[in-house]
Order: structure tokens, then C-alpha cells, then sequence
């Protein structure tokens, strides 16, 4: 599968003091923010489109409409941050921390986490299309009433998923190992291989009230 990838232009400035800079403006475009610290930052909502950040540590912070454009995060720490009602399109996160990471009632379009650990992840009633997780670590990842359209996992290890009253349409995990899934029943529209229907198939019966013996 395919997806959009960020666009960014060939000079970035590198600001003073990005708390700053995201307090005074709504909209911050065109910059390469490294090796900077956020932590526990409550920031106002903001607009971020056509920039860069390396290394920067997000871990807790609370940002409510944290809206992306065209964006890429190397190396950066998400650890435990909250980002409700955001929309994220055509965003790169490679190399991340993600463990704790909340991006509920969101919707993401164009988006890759790649060589990511994502422990306890929650997206729950967030809208995801075009949306990519390669090489990735998922554990305890949760999409409860999410809405997933054109969702790959690919190479990725993933020790429990929820999907949970979930909507789902061209979701392929089959090229993931799979150890635990939650709401087999939200699995129409789900492509898996034949390994992980027979892992799978104690879940499938449990779910569906049948007795095995």
C-alpha cells in the first residue's frame, strides 16, 4: 500500500524558542525543531505544517487540536502526550517513543509510524485512512470504535490489539506477527494470514460463545 508522503521545502528555519513560538502563533509552517525539550508542556492548540523535528521530546505533553501538515518526527519521544480531536495528514514518525500515546477522536489520512515502539497506544473513535505502521512494536494498542480504512501493519510485532466495536475496510495485518486480539467480531473487512487464524481461533470461539473440547 501506498501513501502520501510529507512534503517539505528545502530551507527550514530553526527557531529561539519553539514554546514560544507555538504560545504567541496559531500556525507554525516551514521548521526544523532539534533536540529540544517539551515535557509536560500544556501548549495552546496549534497548526503545524511543513517542518521538521529531530529529537524532540514530546513525552506528556497535552495538546488539544494538534493539527499536522506535511510533517516528519525523527527520534522524537511521545511518551505518555495527549493529542484529542487532532488531524494529522501526510505525517512521518520514524524512530519514535510512543508508549502512552493518546490520539483519540482524531483523524489521520497519508500517515507512517515507522521503526516505532507503541506500547499502550490509544486511538479510540479516531478516523484512520491511508495509514501505514511498518516495522513497528505494538503492544496493548487500542482502537475501540475507531473507523480504519486502508490500514496496513506490515513487519510489525504485535502482542495484543483491540478492535473492539471497530469499522474497518481494507485492513491488512497479514504480514504482521500476531500474538492477542480483542473484538474478533469487529473483523469484517480484515485480511490475516492462515498462521494467524489458527493462533487466532481460541479468540474466535470465546468471542462467538463456542465450546471447544
Amino acid at each position: 500500500m501506498k501513501i502520501i508522503q510529507p512534503s517539505l521545502p528545502q530551507s527550514l528555519q530553526k527557531p529561539d524558542d519553539i514554546i514560544d513560538l507555538f504560545n504567541e502563533e496559531d500556525s507554525v509552517s516551514d521548521v526544523h525543531v532539534e533536540n529540544t525539550w517539551l515535557t509536560n508542556a500544556d501548549l495552546a492548540k496549534t497548526s503545524v505544517s511543513e517542518s521538521l523535528f529531530t529529537k524532540v521530546d514530546f513525552s506528556q505533553v497535552n495538546v488539544s487540536m494538534f493539527n499536522l501538515a506535511d510533517c516528519i518526527f525523527k527520534a522524537c519521544n511521545f511518551t505518555a502526550s495527549k493529542f484529542p480531536d487532532s488531524s494529522w495528514h501526510r505525517v512521518l514518525i520514524d524512530g519514535a517513543r510512543c508508549s502512552g500515546l493518546q490520539v483519540t477522536n482524531g483523524a489521520l489520512k497519508n500517515v507512517e509510524f515507522k521503526n516505532s515502539k507503541l506500547e499502550i497506544v490509544n486511538f479510540r473513535f479516531s478516523r484512520l485512512e491511508n495509514v501505514l505502521f511498518t516495522d513497528c512494536v505494538l503492544n496493548d494498542a487500542d482502537f475501540y470504535e475507531a473507523n480504519l480504512k486502508n490500514v496496513a501493519f506490515v513487519n510489525c510485532t504485535i502482542n495484543n490489539i483491540s478492535f473492539a466495536s471497530a469499522r474497518m475496510t481494507s485492513v491488512d495485518i497479514s504480514q504482521s506477527t500476531l500474538e492477542d486480539i480483542r473484538g474478533v467480531k469487529s473483523l469484517k473487512g480484515v485480511s490475516i494470514s492462515q498462521d494467524q487464524l489458527m493462533r487466532l481461533a481460541p479468540a474466535f470461539a470465546a468471542e462467538f460463545g463456542i465450546k471447544i473440547k
